[in-house]
């Protein structure tokens, strides 16, 4: 049996009084003796059979309240958050008061609670949507994107170098006539144009097989190895091999192999559909960007810094998982867009608020308006899920099951269910759009 008193309240700060019945403390303390009882051991007496008196002599009464207390918290709070209906959005800070046998427990908890959200009015609100039509030049650039993935790289050797070309170099660095420790490669390939440095670039076109070039760098002042700040590095390239993409042609062969396609018009048409659908959700989440920051926009929230740092942490983790796979630091990310950590939180707790507005105004709305999501919905969704990826429904939701994302997709059904609710409220102009602008 909880009792509950909310001694103070301040905004999103809730102060709790939480008071736990004496009988479940002499029960839940009466355990945590027996419980030691068999772990302690001590000369002269058999596993189970220490006396009280014993146990406190060696590990003092107070660990036993302790050990008590720990046990009983949890539950005790959250029964008593139940007990008062608030949700909590971060871990309450406890401070026991009171605990003794034959003694209620008593115990303190601050606990940072979700912010009011006073909802605008949405009748007013206009957002546009686009309608992107596909083209027959859409369709060819997409074509041409697979050929150059599937493109094989052949020896050039009747013309010189130009853009776009791969060339196989011997290079090493020099600074003030010395070589560099390390800078010396043989074999490497490099593209012309494609994260290689302008200096390189400008210095390595029209260049034939064989040629050598001097090609001099500045290094900036505040780079981080001091002793080379501010100096000239000269590298002294040899082009070894120029080669280029080879395109795979496009016939039986080719459709074959990458779908099994009778012709080119087939291939087509596959890709135009393939093109329209990623339109449609293009459209689609462009659209409701929109008009989540629009309806956003009209309501009112004062956003606690505890949710803003949270997410701007979440914003920093996965910004730094990204670098890491394309094996950059922060600091190489800062240098390459020429800022610092400072400005970086400063443009993301921008992004954080606004998501966070953003997300509560959404379980205000599935709130007030009563939107839920059966089981139903959710079979027919992962139903849906399975046609399109061509899997039995059962192997689906065993697959999100196994990996705890149903309380995803449970998620995403409402906040679609949320968006057609606001889809009624709203004034929508569709616009058209052809499919080069994406």
């Amino acid at each position: 049996m909880v009792e509950v008193k909310i001694k103070e309240q301040k905004e999103n700060e809730f102060h709790l009084e939480i008071e736990v019945d004496k009988i479940e403390v002499n029960n839940k303390l009466e355990n945590v003796y027996n419980d030691l009882s068999y772990q302690a051991k001590i000369p002269g007496f058999r596993k189970g059979k220490v006396p009280r008196n014993i146990l406190n002599m060696h590990l003092g009464r107070e660990y036993f309240y302790e050990k008590t207390a720990e046990e009983l918290i949890p539950d005790s709070y959250i029964e008593a958050i139940k007990k008062i209906n608030i949700e909590p959005i971060e871990q309450a800070k406890i401070k026991i008061i009171q605990i003794e046998e034959d003694k209620p427990l008593i115990f303190e908890a601050i606990v940072q609670v979700k912010p009011e959200v006073k909802l605008g009015s949405f009748d007013k609100i206009t957002v546009s949507k686009e309608d992107i039509k596909i083209t027959d030049s859409d369709v060819e650039n997409e074509i041409r994107k697979i050929q150059e993935n599937l493109a094989k790289l052949k020896i050039v050797k009747d013309r010189k170098t130009k853009e776009g070309d791969y060339l196989v170099i011997d290079s090493e660095g020099y600074i003030d006539g010395k070589v560099i420790k390390g800078s010396k490669v043989e074999k490497q390939m490099i593209q012309l144009n494609q994260r290689t440095s302008p200096e390189f670039n400008k210095q390595l076109l029209d260049c034939s097989v064989g040629q050598e070039k001097e090609i001099k760098m500045l290094v900036p002042k505040d780079a981080e190895d001091k002793k080379m700040a501010g100096k000239e590095i000269i590298y002294q390239v040899k082009v070894m091999e120029i080669k280029e993409k080879e395109l795979p042609k496009l016939d039986g062969d080719f459709f074959k192999t990458i779908g099994n396609y009778k012709n080119l018009d087939d291939f087509k048409k596959d890709i135009s559909e393939k093109l329209k659908k990623q339109a449609e959700i293009f459209s689609k989440n462009n659209y409701e960007s929109k008009l989540l920051e629009k309806v956003a926009e009209v309501c009112e929230v004062k956003i606690p810094e505890v949710l803003i740092e949270r997410e701007l942490d979440y914003m920093m983790k996965s910004l730094t998982d990204d670098l890491k796979v394309r094996n950059l630091s922060l600091q190489d990310y800062y240098n390459s867009i020429n800022t610092n950590e400072e400005n970086i939180k400063k443009e993301y707790g921008i992004v954080a608020e606004k998501r966070i507005k953003q997300e509560l105004v959404l379980d205000k709305i599935a709130q007030e308006e009563n939107i839920q999501v059966t089981e139903q919905e959710i079979k027919d969704k992962i139903h849906t899920i399975a046609q399109e990826v061509k899997q039995d429904p059962i192997k689906v939701e065993a697959t999100l099951k196994k990996n705890n994302n149903l309380d995803g997709l449970r998620e995403s059904i409402k906040r679609d269910k949320i968006v057609n609710f606001l889809n009624k409220k709203v004034k929508i102009i569709n616009s058209k759009k052809e499919g080069e602008s994406k």
